[in-house]
């Protein structure tokens, strides 16, 4: 992918020992991350999604729809089944 970024990690800000938090990302079958889009930790990116350019997925994208910005918001559905 064009400079897209996957970022299973961060580091708790909280805590003096600033510890490291690992959370995995979840990729369902079909969908696209666009270029330079960042996608944080412990976010599921649904079946069909779209993640469209240079935008930020800090939550899970619903199935079917496209998302964009920072932090991504949902544009609409992507297609509409027979």
């Amino acid at each position: 992918c064009q400079g897209a970024l996957l970022l299973c990690g961060n580091h708790n800000y909280k805590l003096p020992s600033f510890d490291l938090i690992i959370k995995p990302i979840t990729l369902e079958e079909g969908c696209w991350i666009g270029a330079k889009s960042i996608v944080a930790p412990g976010v599921k990116v649904g079946e069909q999604a779209v993640l469209s350019l240079n935008s930020v997925a800090n939550n899970d994208l619903e199935p079917n729809f496209i998302y964009r910005g920072n932090p991504a918001l949902k544009i609409k559905k992507r297609y509409v089944s027979a």
